[in-house]
């Protein structure tokens, strides 16, 4: 799949491409139009010049993120063996795309699934986990992901790599001491992401602390849900993101379920303090009353409660941020990248 706009899971996979590519590995990203092919004529065209308006419309092709010139961005009508260049490893990154890697012949590398998120925000529960058992070795990012393969008897075919953080760029700039009550959270459009109940919270908060200010950003427009008096930005470039999350006392994540949780381990790194439902991502690197303030999902009341009391606690709050900040920085990209490059050598025979 191909999108212009940011993804978090989408950015996982490019940064692994390019610094394996800073290894010496000869990466390929491959974006499908479909899936499977389309046989109605009209269907096939559109897909053969695809390529061609994106390319056209897009320059460049990713603006949102910085690919490396030596790894090479493939478009491709659809996931046909036609389309995909041999190679030593071929993964899947999105639920829909194992069943065809999956059928593969052998020139296509070994099988390996990406797995970021149980995917049923995307698709029917049973055709999501039944991805989980074909013969592919899965990547799995996060604790909770793996004992959902362990639970489907998986745990043989599955290896556990968090994922990282760039901390050269997601850093501490602003003390918290230096910081305006201020509460920062994604806007996304999924439903499972929490969005109203994170505008409930923060007008719960703004009724009992009427200075209290909140910045959102998403990659859409600003929604008519988000109320008059919270700040939105559009697409943040990284700098812009980095200086929102330092002018931030605390980070909300209302998100129902996460296979990690890339913004809420950013804002970790800038020096907010967290506030975050249990989601199951976020327990990778926040424990509740120890670096985070942690409630039950879709329960914006109790988001509201954890928000409160942080505000209201500077000694607290600078604990939990500190910790939070503290504990981050094992995630790192390095780690991640030396991970899954001994899973990729034992899986190509090359230990």
């Amino acid at each position: 799949m191909y999108l212009n706009v940011p993804s978090g899971g989408f950015k996982v996979v490019y940064e692994y491409a390019n610094r394996l590519h800073r290894r010496g590995h000869q990466i390929t990203v491959i974006h499908p139009r479909n899936v499977i092919e389309k046989t109605e004529w009209m269907e096939k065209l559109k897909a053969e010049l695809w390529q061609y308006k994106i390319r056209s419309e897009n320059r460049p092709l990713l603006s949102w993120f910085e690919s490396d010139a030596g790894v090479n961005l493939t478009l491709v009508p659809d996931l046909r063996e036609q389309f995909i260049p041999d190679g030593d490893v071929i993964f899947a990154t999105a639920y829909e795309t194992a069943f065809p890697v999956s059928a593969f012949s052998p020139s296509k590398g070994r099988k390996l699934y990406l797995i970021q998120s149980y995917e049923t925000w995307s698709g029917e529960e049973p055709d999501v986990r039944s991805t989980w058992t074909l013969p592919l070795h899965k990547i799995v990012i996060s604790r909770h992901l793996l004992k959902q393969a362990v639970d489907l008897g998986e745990a043989g075919r599955t290896s556990y790599i968090p994922i990282g953080l760039d901390l050269s760029v997601f850093e501490l700039i602003k003390p918290q001491s230096e910081r305006a009550p201020r509460i920062g959270m994604l806007a996304h459009p999924s439903k499972a992401k929490g969005l109203n109940d994170g505008i409930q919270a923060l007008q719960i908060v703004k009724q009992q602390m009427p200075d209290v200010q909140a910045v959102l950003f998403g990659t859409e427009p600003k929604s008519t849900e988000i109320p008059s008096w919270v700040e939105y930005t559009q697409r943040p470039s990284p700098q812009q993101l980095v200086e929102l999350y330092n002018s931030c006392r605390v980070f909300l994540n209302p998100s129902w379920t996460e296979g990690w949780g890339l913004p809420a381990a950013e804002a970790m790194a800038c020096g907010c303090a967290l506030v975050s439902a249990e989601n199951g991502g976020v327990n990778e690197f926040a424990a509740d009353e120890e670096n985070a303030l942690i409630a039950p999902i879709q329960r914006p009341e109790l988001l509201a409660e954890k928000i409160l009391r942080l505000l209201s606690d500077d000694a607290l709050r600078t604990k939990i941020a500190q910790l939070g900040n503290q504990n981050i920085q094992e995630f790192t990209w390095e780690r991640a990248v030396d991970s899954l490059e001994q899973v990729l050598f034992r899986q190509a025979g090359k230990q």
